[in-house]
């Protein structure tokens, strides 16, 4: 039986998935059982009925007692699933055979009690792969002689060389050179870090496991066969640079752009486009090729991105900004169900469907006025894409 407009599909689908779960290992009997009710879902089935059917049980062995111990554990089996899966927007439940005159699975669709929350996240919280918080230490360049650390926006590599950070720090910004200074990943900017820590914290409560923060600069990267969901920018993190220029990312058109430090970049530049008209809100400008100056300190725009791992199971999320506390505002708004349902909305998603595997957003965060630069009201979604 088809309860709210359940398709064919749909129970299918559920069906196999359920079969294919934790909650079912270890048993060779209610998988089989299982099946059988669910292609015979049209019908209200009693005891004796299953005893016969299913087990082919006849003579001193027809024992309806025995089905009604057997749907028994079925039903524990279903509710286990249930508790695993509390954001499946199609229930799958086996009613007492005394309240609706028989066995019978029954399906509905749930759109109250999905979470939005754990519909953006599914594919990391259901990904085989570890889940990883990362944050890019900041380059910074130590002057001992003056007493002073400082960098640059656009200075940075990959590693630990001291050689070849005062090399990069020569070729872009030859004024401020000097042969005794100690370069070093000091600093992690405290609205990263502030963004990471709120986005562990929701999926040790949705999950129960802590995902690790990891802030390394090593060439090895393992990150990249995790699941990582990444807050940083092309300009701190080299291999996001490469990974937003290849094949992986091509649907993805909202960057930072690559040098000017407080511009976005829209790549296939339309003025008509619904995210240009809402930059354009901003009194922002576009130059010809599709890049806008974001016009004032307290205006700082942050993406959200997402595709597929390329390495294998799981997903990249990318949470960047060159505002210091905007991505803060942003993994607030992304662990928040309220602000989430609307972020939701907003992108023409639904509850009852998964949410695209790549997808885009960007965000306004207006920051207070008055040099209150550490506080900001909810982040806005101006616009998004998804594949």
């Amino acid at each position: 039986m088809s309860d709210d407009n359940v398709s064919a599909e749909e129970r299918a689908a559920l069906i196999l998935k359920i079969l294919a779960s934790k909650a079912f290992t270890g048993s060779e009997d209610l998988p089989k059982l299982f099946s059988f009710l669910g292609d015979n879902a049209d019908k209200l089935l009693s005891s004796k009925d299953i005893e016969a059917l299913h087990y082919k049980r006849a003579g001193h062995h027809f024992n309806p007692n025995h089905s009604r111990e057997r749907v028994s554990k079925l039903k524990d089996r279903l509710a286990a699933y249930e508790a695993e899966h509390p954001d499946e927007f199609v229930k799958c439940g086996l009613p007492n055979a005394d309240d609706i005159g028989g066995y019978q699975l029954r399906f509905r669709k749930v759109t109250e009690g999905v979470s939005a929350c754990r519909r953006l996240w599914a594919a990391h919280l259901e990904s085989e792969k570890q889940v990883s918080v990362v944050c890019d230490p900041l380059l910074f360049f130590f002057d001992f002689a003056e007493g002073q650390f400082f960098r640059f926006v656009d200075t940075n590599i990959e590693g630990l060389s001291r050689k070849a950070a005062l090399q990069e720090l020569q070729a872009r910004h030859g004024r401020s050179y000097k042969e005794n200074l100690s370069p070093g990943h000091f600093y992690i900017d405290v609205g990263s870090l502030m963004a990471a820590e709120r986005i562990r914290e929701y999926f040790k409560s949705a999950s129960g496991v802590h995902p690790p923060l990891a802030l390394e600069k090593e060439s090895n990267r393992q990150w990249l066969k995790q699941s990582p969901i990444v807050i940083g920018t092309a300009r701190t993190n080299p291999a996001v640079a490469s990974i937003m220029g290849s094949r992986a990312a091509e649907f993805l058109s909202y960057r930072l752009h690559p040098e000017k430090f407080a511009w976005v970049r829209i790549r296939d530049f339309s003025e008509q486009s619904d995210i240009a008209k809402a930059l354009k809100s901003l009194d922002s400008t576009p130059d010809a090729i599709g890049d806008f100056l974001t016009p004032h300190a307290e205006i700082t725009v942050g993406i959200v991105s997402r595709i597929a791992n390329p390495a294998g199971a799981g997903a990249m999320t990318f949470i960047c900004s060159d505002g210091i506390f905007t991505t803060r505002q942003i993994a607030a708004a992304l662990t928040d169900e309220k602000q989430l349902r609307r972020i939701f909305q907003k992108m023409g998603w639904r509850l009852d469907q998964k949410v695209p595997e790549t997808f885009e957003m960007m965000f306004l965060v207006r920051l207070w006025p008055g040099g209150m630069d550490d506080e900001g009201a909810e982040a806005e979604l101006l616009g998004g894409r998804s594949a």
